[in-house]
């Protein structure tokens, strides 16, 4: 079962009952009710679905699930921001230094002397 963060279900549940009709879906992921009636009768809505009767109803923790994985592909997100080309700056550099715990060559000037202690 794929759960996903608790504040966005904790929210959803507030909202909404454990078991959404395509209306609900259609208010929660903002696309039409038709587009996603359409989508399940092809079989390519990436949220599982089932029928009681004649409705069709999606289990909220899915529902979800999958906004959370949207959000998680989401290029804007700065998790997913691909790392500049080129050389390093400065900055960086001595920032992986630092973070490798090679305080010794961080402080040292490129000319092989030791920055004085500042004070």
């Amino acid at each position: 079962m794929v759960t996903a963060s608790n504040t966005f279900f904790q929210y959803l549940c507030t909202r909404f009952s454990p078991t959404l009709s395509v209306r609900d879906v259609s208010e929660i992921t903002r696309e039409h009710e038709q587009t996603i009636r359409n989508k399940v009768s092809k079989g390519t809505y990436p949220v599982p679905s089932f029928t009681i009767g004649r409705k069709r109803l999606f289990k909220l923790v899915d529902v979800a699930a999958y906004i959370e994985r949207q959000c998680a592909a989401d290029p804007s997100n700065i998790v997913n921001k691909r790392p500049k080309r080129g050389r390093p700056t400065k900055v960086q550099q001595l920032a992986g230094r630092i973070a490798a715990g090679d305080a010794a060559q961080a402080t040292a000037l490129p000319d092989g002397t030791r920055q004085p202690a500042v004070r």
